[in-house]
């Protein structure tokens, strides 16, 4: 069950979540349970800030995310190489 929706923050207000801002995107992540929502942290609205994604945090994400994160380095590298 996720900790993440409106609803469940309101039944259980006491369970810890985290965040992390990672440019508009803000993930929140519950170390209990572990679960993670994926949310539009820069949203104009309220309404707008509900989560886009939950889920469980698996074997392997982590690797996953080191994956994403270095072709977003080698991204930034081509950019700077160009200039």
């Amino acid at each position: 069950m996720s900790t993440h929706t409106l609803k469940a923050k309101r039944i259980h207000p006491n369970v810890q979540r985290e965040h992390i801002q990672i440019g508009h995107i803000t993930f929140e992540f519950c170390r209990k349970n572990k679960t993670f929502a994926l949310i539009a942290g820069e949203a104009e609205h309220a309404k707008d800030r509900r989560p886009l994604f939950t889920g469980f945090i698996e074997q392997g994400m982590d690797k996953e995310l080191r994956r994403l994160a270095s072709c977003f380095r080698q991204i930034l590298e081509e950019n700077n190489d160009k200039k």
